[in-house]
């Protein structure tokens, strides 16, 4: 039987709004780097004594130079099945909004980046667990903001969880 275990890594998917539209960043990986070639969201792994949203927050900044404006609580776990491993990843996604003007810097992981509209966006990703973390950003939160409308209030993240440098929100 497949262990299940809550994993050390975290999905980001940050967004913008421009003229009342969601864009999502999508980042594509360096070719020779695994899963070269593919276009993927911000992915990146849990330190000790961090929590899933702080990683969240670092995991951007690291990969991107982006800071958050809001961090969201997606409300999907991305699960996948490891066969060589024989185990199944529970994966706490996290939507991100920046300002659409932050430049972005790349590091070595990524040869591009682009902002694109869900619908290019979802096409681009290889697995269908970050379409669907994706999707759900979009219809809950990303959407409706775009629309001048409210999100639920209970998925977004309070700053004093991610803000680095703060004893609040660190797994002990």
């Amino acid at each position: 039987m497949p262990e299940i275990v809550a994993s050390d890594v975290v999905d980001v998917y940050p967004f913008c709004i421009s003229e009342n539209r969601a864009y999502y960043l999508t980042l594509l990986r360096t070719p020779g780097l695994e899963l070269g070639n593919t276009w993927q969201a911000v992915h990146g792994r849990i330190k000790k004594k961090e929590s899933a949203v702080q990683a969240a927050t670092r995991e951007l900044q690291e990969q991107t130079g982006l800071n958050p404006t809001a961090v969201w609580n997606i409300d999907f776990v991305n699960t996948f099945y490891s066969p060589e491993e024989d185990t199944i990843y529970l994966v706490p996604c996290f939507g991100v909004h920046v300002s659409e003007s932050a430049q972005i810097e790349l590091t070595p992981m990524h040869v591009n980046w682009e902002w694109v509209p869900p619908e290019v966006a979802v096409r681009r990703f290889v697995w269908i667990g970050q379409r669907l973390a994706l999707q759900t950003l979009h219809d809950e939160i990303a959407g409706p903001i775009a629309a001048g409308l409210d999100p639920n209030p209970y998925l977004q993240i309070p700053p004093s969880l991610y803000l680095h440098g703060k004893k609040r929100g660190l797994i002990k």
